[in-house]
C-alpha cells in the first residue's frame, strides 16, 4: 500500500541538551527570547527554535543551523560555572521530517506512541521509538519532525522507505 506522505532527510540543526531546575533554565532560555514549555512533552515554538520539555528538569532545544553560533555564544555551554547543564548535541541527531495526508499512519507502523491528534497536541513534543530505536517526536506542520541517533539514521531511512514504498 502507497501511502500519501513525504518524509524529508533533514540537513543539520542546532541542537542543545539542557538539563536542570525549571526556574534556572527558564532564565536561561529568557536570554535567547524563548520560555518554558506550558507542561511536559510539550514544545514552545519561536523564531524557528523549538524547545521541547522531554523530561524531569530536560529540555532539548532544536533550531535552524544558521542560529547555531549566536546559540553558543549565547547559550555558553563551555561555562562551567553555568547553574544548568546545557550540551551542545547537534552532530549527534539526524532529523526527519514526516508530513502529508497519511504521515500518522507512518507514525503508527514506526512508532508505539499513538500520535493521533486527540491523544498528542499540536505542540506535542516526546521520545518514542522507531522500529525499536529511542527518538524524539515533535509536532510538526501537517506532520512530524522526528530525531533519531545519527548512527541509526540509515537503518531509520531504509524502513521509512519500505513504508513509504511498499518494498520488502
Amino acid at each position: 500500500m502507497g501511502y500519501q506522505a513525504t518524509i524529508k532527510k533533514q540537513a543539520v540543526w542546532a541542537i542543545f541538551d539542557i538539563k536542570g531546575n525549571a526556574s534556572v533554565v527558564a532564565k536561561r532560555v529568557a536570554d535567547i527570547g524563548l520560555s518554558l514549555p506550558s507542561s511536559a512533552n510539550t514544545a514552545y515554538a519561536k523564531n524557528g527554535q523549538h524547545l521541547c520539555w522531554i523530561g524531569e528538569d530536560h529540555w532539548l532545544l532544536l533550531a535552524p543551523v544558521e542560529m547555531e553560533f549566536q546559540l553558543l555564544e549565547r547559550l555558553d555551554p563551555q561555562n562551567s560555572s553555568l547553574d544548568c547543564r546545557i550540551v551542545h548535541v547537534s552532530d549527534a541527531y539526524t532529523l526527519f521530517t514526516v508530513t502529508g495526508n497519511h504521515a500518522d499512519d507512518i507514525l503508527a507502523i514506526a512508532s508505539p506512541l499513538n500520535t493521533r491528534q486527540q491523544n498528542f497536541p499540536i505542540d506535542g513534543a516526546t521520545y518514542t521509538e522507531f522500529f525499536g530505536i529511542r527518538g524524539l517526536v515533535l509536532r510538526w506542520p501537517d506532520g512530524y519532525l522526528t530525531a533519531v541517533e545519527r548512527s541509526y539514521a540509515d537503518m531509520i531511512t531504509a524502513y521509512f522507505d519500505k513504508i513509504t514504498t511498499g518494498s520488502r
